[in-house]
Order: structure tokens, then sequence, then C-alpha cells
């Protein structure tokens, strides 16, 4: 259930991976590229926390290219440097420093890269955590071409850009797959609702999960530990993203 990208007898995720910079305004953005075993294939962004670049979102790019599609990280805190210590302190410290506006642009930046490689199609998806969220929410509303969008616990009501998500629901292109966890104080389930609302009004192709009992994070927390409380919550959303993204491809194709 949790591996739906691993064909049988293999073990994730053996794919091929490279190191490349995406050329941004004021700058060269490092990403990592995990690559699928054939090409050209459609290509997923994933963007990823507060901590930025880290084992756990190269591994979602891994087990993206098992799934057939070129990922990417990219990691957006190039600007600001890299932590001092590995911990929630420093993350939410360095934040502090982030140009949201400026890595939303470098984000879109970054899908105009994906599409323009010689091994891509024109079919770009994103997912993205926490902050990473809330940036594809973003850019569902300022693009037409991506063609779906996952939101991992992403932040509705976020401030930090000239406008909220909540507030851009009409504009967002689905289809929209939003995974949350109930116990989301930070996120608040209220804005989720409001999100959920605003988008049913505009007719926007989406589809929300708030799984009971969980918290911030946990794809992360959950999705490779079968001994935590949310790994099956963890997988079943894994196995939604896969299949969200696998029927867009085919259906693109046909």
């Amino acid at each position: 259930m949790c591996h739906p990208e691993v064909p049988e007898g293999t073990k994730p995720p053996d794919v091929r991976t490279d190191e490349a910079t995406i050329t941004v305004s004021g700058g060269a953005m490092p990403a990592f590229v995990a690559l699928p075993e054939r090409t050209p294939a459609p290509a997923v962004l994933v963007v990823n926390d507060v901590f930025g670049r880290s084992p756990f979102y190269e591994l979602i790019a891994r087990r993206l290219a098992q799934a057939g599609f070129v990922a990417a990280t990219p990691e957006f805190f190039f600007r600001e440097g890299a932590l001092p210590e590995p911990t929630r302190d420093a993350a939410m410290a360095r934040a502090k420093r982030l140009d949201f506006s400026r890595t939303v642009d470098d984000m879109s930046a970054a899908i105009d890269w994906l599409r323009g490689r010689d091994d891509t199609t024109d079919r770009v998806g994103t997912i993205g955590f926490c902050m990473g969220g809330t940036i594809v929410l973003l850019l569902a509303a300022r693009r037409a071409d991506i063609s779906a969008s996952v939101c991992y616990y992403g932040f509705p009501a976020d401030t930090r850009t000239s406008a909220r998500p909540l507030d851009l629901a009409p504009k967002m292109k689905g289809p929209i797959l939003g995974l949350w966890g109930d116990q989301d104080a930070g996120v608040g389930m209220d804005n989720v609702k409001q999100l959920d609302a605003a988008l049913s009004t505009a007719g926007v192709e989406h589809e929300f999960h708030i799984y009971p009992g969980l918290g911030h994070g946990f794809l992360k927390a959950s999705l490779e530990d079968e001994s935590t409380p949310g790994y099956r919550q963890a997988c079943e959303s894994w196995t939604r993203t896969i299949a969200l993204f696998r029927e867009l491809a085919k259906a693109r194709v046909e």
C-alpha cells in the first residue's frame, strides 16, 4: 500500500539522480533531480518545507521518479545559506529572512525550467509540504499550465504575499489534492474548510482529505516508519498522490 510506485520485486528507490542549477532572478538555484527509467516523461516540482532541501525530499523525488516522473526539488533557501544547526528554531529564524514572494517567483521559474528540459514533456505537476504546500496553492492561482497540484498541510490563510491562498481560490486551476491532519492547529481546520468551500463555489476541481488524529508534517514523520501511529494514513495519502499524477499523465496522453 505504501509503495504504489515500486515495481514488484524491487526496492525503493533505485533511480538515476543529478545535481542541477536553475537560473532565477539574481542567482542560480541548486536542485536535486531524480530521473525515471524512460524519458521524455512528465515532471513534478517538489517544494520543500521550512527546513529546505533534506534527505526526505530527495527520497520523495526518487519515489516520484520510480513512478515515471522527472522530479526536481530545488533549494529555495540558497540566498539565505545553510542552517547553522538542524533545529526548528534555526529553521524558523532563517525563514524570517526569506523573501516569500520572490520564492514563489523562483518556483514558477523552476516549472518553466522543468518544462524546457529535453527529458520532459509539457506536463508539469507540483507537490509541496508546509510552506511548500502554501507555495503550491499560490502557484495554482498564478499559472494555468500546472497539470496537477498536491498540497500537504499548506496554510490557506498565509499572509506573506499580497493575497492569501484563500483569497485567490477563484483563480486556482485544478486538479488540486489537499492533505491535512485534523490536529494541525497552526494551519487551522477552519481555514482548510473555508478554502474547500471557496474552491467549490468557484468550480475548481479539487479533493481534500483531513486525517483524524494527525498533526502537521505527518508524511515526513510516518511514511517510512511502520511503527508510527500515522503510518497507515500517510501511506494512504501517498497512494492518492501517485494515483493523481498517474491518472493525469495517462489522460493527457490519451
